[in-house]
């Protein structure tokens, strides 16, 4: 048995292992940012007593159970999300390889990072109301010139070509988006979406085009509805709940990533088919019998 046909989970291995470090710095970028803190120095540092933290008691995935979630110097709990994103992170860059690693390296390199922003974005959403402009804005930026040096993430074939379409879709996605918002704020009379949840969506699109936004509207008002009413019904809370929406968005974009562009667009296709199949006899007529009305 040839040996190297195993080489695609070889580097499935490597992919994961990689998120699991990357999803170490991302724990270190949600707990930072906030606060204005530089991500890259000091080092890693206990959060409860600010004590150096040994290399082998920071091993992404491992430490945390062997200290039974507990750190090593002064025995403070270590909340359990720090373990589950950097497991997260691993497998999702695990898959994003092994989805897309085999045929385009490049976009697979680019999408990895794409849900490094979304993940941190995120994160701090969940803890704060916020999304920072350096992921939303700047977000943008990244997909603009992602696509500008690898033009086939819009479908296109020349750099011009990629941020053009790249710049097209942030502005539709941001445009949308801002629509809605305003439709939502008419409604409640109250502001039902903030503008970086707008700015937002436009990152994303501009690195997963315009078409992205019929998917990832729907199923992030469905995700964000179901979870809603679940936290109304079990916390017996009220109507006027807040829940940051950004999460929402940002799942419906990585699950885009993982079957939900080829879903919309065979259902575009479909719809397409159905619509050419009701219409043909009617053009069919016209052009034997053009007085036909």
């Amino acid at each position: 048995m040839d040996p190297f046909s195993y080489h695609p989970w070889i580097e499935g291995f490597c992919a994961f292992v990689t998120g699991a470090c990357i999803g170490s710095f991302v724990n270190v970028c949600v707990y930072r940012i906030p606060l204005n803190r530089s991500v890259v120095t000091p080092g890693s540092h206990c959060a409860a007593c600010g004590a150096p933290i040994a290399w082998y008691h920071n091993i992404p995935i491992i430490s945390w159970p062997l200290l039974h979630g507990r750190a090593a110097c002064c025995g403070t709990y270590i909340d359990i999300r720090y373990w589950l994103v950097e497991i997260g992170m691993a497998f999702l860059f695990m898959a994003i390889w092994l989805n897309y690693g085999a045929t385009d390296p490049v976009e697979a390199i680019i999408y990895a990072g794409m849900i490094t922003g979304i993940t941190i974005a995120c994160l701090i959403d969940l803890d704060h109301y916020i999304i920072p402009d350096r992921f939303s804005l700047g977000g943008c930026v990244a997909g603009f010139v992602a696509c500008a040096i690898h033009p086939s993430l819009m479908g296109q074939k020349t750099a011009l070509q990629g941020f053009s379409w790249s710049l097209a879709s942030a502005i539709i996605g941001a445009l949308t988006l801002l629509a809605v918002a305003w439709v939502g704020t008419m409604l409640f009379k109250k502001e039902a979406m903030g503008m970086g949840d707008v700015k937002f969506l436009a990152a994303m699109c501009a690195f997963l085009g315009g078409t992205s936004i019929t998917w990832i509207l729907p199923l992030s008002a469905l995700i964000g509805s179901i979870l809603g009413l679940s936290l109304i019904y079990w916390q017996r809370g009220a109507w006027g709940t807040r829940i940051p929406y950004g999460p929402f968005l940002g799942l419906a974009a990585i699950l885009w990533l993982f079957g939900g562009s080829q879903i919309m667009y065979g259902y575009w296709e479909h719809v397409g088919h159905i619509w050419h199949e009701s219409t043909g006899p009617m053009v069919e007529e016209r052009m034997i019998d053009p007085g036909a009305h």
